[in-house]
């Protein structure tokens, strides 16, 4: 297949992978009253973990995993998908889904510096004016009195600020990883650790059994939206376009989870849409796509 058609569909990959945690910002702030944030994590992962699970059982030979792998795979798991999904579902419990989508789209720029920090990436000056201009468009956006709608914004904001740390520290160290065993493997074994940390979270802290996961039927519509496409869909549409374009040329992609998650935000929870919040966004775009021009496009291939 020639390289610009390669481009075309691990952009269109990387966009649908986006775009769909986009509308999970939403859908998540829609239904979170319903229901408390570790049990829908839990739920929410589960579900997809077991498509996941049946797509790996039914498609390929799981993968054997080295033993001094077992460990990292372990804390990968617990990072991504117990710590990232409650911080979340938390998040959404205070913030609006519009500032929620804007600090998703910042997730390249937290990652750019967690690998400065390890020490895996350098620090040009170009990543480094990005991210200042990150930090500044974050400000300009959260910096917004929205008090008549989310009083408790910022603690919300916090906690997304800790979930996207989250995605960063599993993008950094989990490389290597989705090169030893593939995409659907890694993300499904992952999956499965994270899962099994929130389930016992869920049930000792959480009140699934009282209430919490007693939704009514467009509840439930809502968390198949989000176990499904909102979740093994949007991983393997991500990884898949890991294998044909690079992280960071896929990071320019991840403008349309703020996008999506802006409109949704207006049209089911009739958030507003200021020119604060726009402007911020813009900055945070504008960050993304310097920071693509400072970093290298080659990568390992990356198995299935």
């Amino acid at each position: 297949m020639p390289s610009a058609k390669i481009l075309i569909f691990g952009f269109f990959y990387a966009s649908l992978s986006t775009t769909i945690g986009g509308m999970t910002v939403a859908l998540t702030r829609l239904i979170i009253d319903q229901t408390d944030p570790l049990s829908l994590a839990s739920l929410r992962y589960g579900l997809g973990g077991l498509v996941l699970a049946g797509i790996l059982y039914f498609t390929r030979k799981p993968p054997k995993i080295q033993t001094g792998d077992w460990l990292a795979l372990i804390a990968l798991g617990i990072i991504m998908f117990a710590a990232f999904p409650y911080c979340m579902a938390k998040s959404l419990e205070d913030t609006t889904a519009g500032r929620g989508g804007l600090l998703f789209a910042a997730m390249p720029l937290i990652t750019i510096l967690l690998a400065a920090i390890f020490k895996i990436e350098s620090l040009t000056a170009t990543k480094s004016l990005a991210v200042l201009i990150a930090m500044i468009g974050t400000a300009i956006a959260l910096g917004e009195n929205i008090d008549s709608i989310a009083p408790n914004a910022l603690t919300g904001d916090a906690f997304m600020l800790l979930g996207m740390c989250s995605v960063s520290i599993f993008n950094v160290f989990s490389r290597k990883y989705l090169i030893r065993y593939g995409n659907l493997a890694l993300m499904t074994y992952t999956l499965f650790f994270g899962v099994i940390t929130l389930s016992f979270l869920a049930i000792t802290f959480g009140k699934p059994f009282e209430g919490s996961l007693s939704f009514d039927f467009e509840g439930w519509f809502i968390i198949i939206l989000l176990a499904i496409p909102g979740g093994s869909v949007m991983f393997l549409a991500w990884g898949r376009a890991l294998q044909m374009i690079s992280p960071t040329q896929a990071a320019i992609a991840t403008g349309f989870n703020p996008v999506t998650a802006i409109l949704l935000g207006a049209w089911l929870l009739s958030e507003p849409v200021s020119l604060r919040l726009l402007s911020g966004f813009a900055l945070v775009i504008v960050a993304i796509l310097i920071s693509t021009r400072d970093s290298k496009i080659n990568q390992p291939p990356v198995q299935v």
